[in-house]
């Protein structure tokens, strides 16, 4: 009799209409799986069983339910060393969750999220547009993915879920009558059994998975930014930061482009705005070398110089120390400006020594974020392209980069529709 097995995470779903959270952990620097974020938990309260490899077990394998009980046990005692023990009691599932759905781990990343920043926030942060979205996307996933769950013939299966589909499009995206109509036959073909596609039926599941991702996130960034515009007065914006929150929803000029056949990625357009975000009108922008001295310093250890004879200077000495340390502040700003993805506390005193006490860092910091996040998906879906088209190369006659960053770049849509909500309606 094979041994009773407990498993501690519930797999994500690659269905995109809610992607899997964490792919976008991943494009922010952090861990994807549920047993790394665990065993960091650990590591935070010295708590060192069980080890990695059992926490990866228990979320992908299953342990007994000995080895299960104490993972809960540990989670719990680090959630209330955090304080999240609240916030644990409040992601808790009161419904059995679907099978193939992502909402529930949103709702729980989002709260974890939240009650990270409330920790060292005098003024309680509220994301009610952000939630709503979230619960009503995730209400949406659930039927949808019952629909196809259902115990019926094959067809009529088909058909209920071709219905719950169409209508969670029509009801929650801002896609068009013809793109909900177009991928609803993608989805058909996807699940009928034994179904070929044709290279153009396999270009139209590309666009059907990517643009259903780009309504995702495009409404989630939508919604925050929302959430974002009551608190202009306490987020201290700068002139240029609080045009760019109120008319285009802080990323709307922050989007790709193609500039004769080269990719410029939404890092490489923040890091220029940085240099004038600040700045008084007629100002002109900050240069790269002055932009630098706003890193943080490096430790000393990493500051090197070359040996220096008995008879140079101790002023001689610390300015060659100043001038290393400025070196690789310069090379560490090349380096975010190309993509890399800063560290959490270099990058708050990097925007705070750049906005000085005039102004706070907060909004700035979630830019910086939301860049670089967009910067590695859409990098990822360009990647991912390529090797598509070098395997099929008459795919590229039915999608391409362009295509890809066109659909990337419709944010601004999004915001206005967000605008024209957030006008007829009262605050949630």
């Amino acid at each position: 009799m094979a041994k009773e097995k407990v498993k501690i995470d519930i797999p994500g779903s690659l269905f995109p209409f809610i992607p899997p959270v964490s792919e976008l952990i991943g494009w922010l620097g952090g861990p994807k799986g549920l047993h790394t974020q665990l065993y960091w938990m650990q590591k935070e309260h010295q708590q060192h069983k069980p080890d990695l490899k059992t926490l990866r077990k228990a979320c992908h394998d299953g342990v007994t339910p000995r080895s299960a009980a104490m993972i809960k046990a540990n989670i719990y005692e680090a959630a209330e060393g955090m304080g999240f023990n609240e916030l644990i009691k409040g992601i808790t599932p009161v419904e059995p969750l679907v099978n193939g759905t992502n909402g529930a781990k949103w709702s729980a990343q989002a709260s974890g999220f939240l009650n990270g920043i409330n920790r060292h926030q005098t003024e309680k942060l509220k994301l009610p547009r952000t939630f709503a979205f979230l619960e009503k996307r995730a209400q949406a996933e659930s039927q949808m993915m019952l629909a196809l769950q259902n115990d019926v013939p094959n067809e009529e299966r088909l058909v209920l879920l071709h219905t719950a589909f169409c209508e969670a499009c029509q009801n929650y995206t801002l896609l068009s009558p013809q793109q909900i109509q177009s991928y609803g036959i993608v989805i058909i073909d996807a699940n009928r059994t034994g179904h070929t596609s044709t290279l153009k039926q396999v270009a139209e599941a590309l666009k059907c998975s990517f643009s259903l991702r780009v309504d995702f996130y495009h409404q989630l960034l939508a919604n925050f930014m929302a959430d974002m515009l009551p608190l202009r007065k306490s987020l201290r914006l700068s002139t240029s930061l609080d045009d760019a929150l109120v008319n285009h929803g802080a990323m709307g000029r922050m989007l790709p482009l193609m500039r004769q056949g080269k990719l410029i990625t939404p890092t490489e357009r923040l890091y220029a705005y940085w240099r004038r975000a600040f700045l008084d009108v007629g100002e002109k922008p900050v240069t790269n070398s002055a932009m630098a001295l706003h890193m943080p310093l490096p430790a000393l250890p990493k500051t090197r110089v070359k040996q220096s004879p008995s008879t140079e200077s101790s002023a001689d000495t610390l300015q060659k120390i100043t001038d290393a340390a400025n070196d690789s502040r310069l090379s560490l700003w090349k380096q975010w400006r190309r993509g890399a993805i800063p560290e959490s506390e270099h990058l708050t005193k990097f925007l705070e020594s750049l906005s000085s006490e005039a102004y706070d860092a907060f909004l700035p910091f979630v830019m910086t974020r939301v860049a670089t996040a967009w910067t590695k998906w859409i990098e990822y879906e360009c990647a991912k392209l390529q090797g598509l088209t070098q395997q099929a190369p008459s795919l590229a006659e039915l999608i391409d980069r362009e295509w890809l960053v066109n659909k990337f770049s419709e944010y601004p849509k999004y915001w206005e529709h967000m605008a024209q909500v957030t006008t007829d309606q009262p605050e949630p």
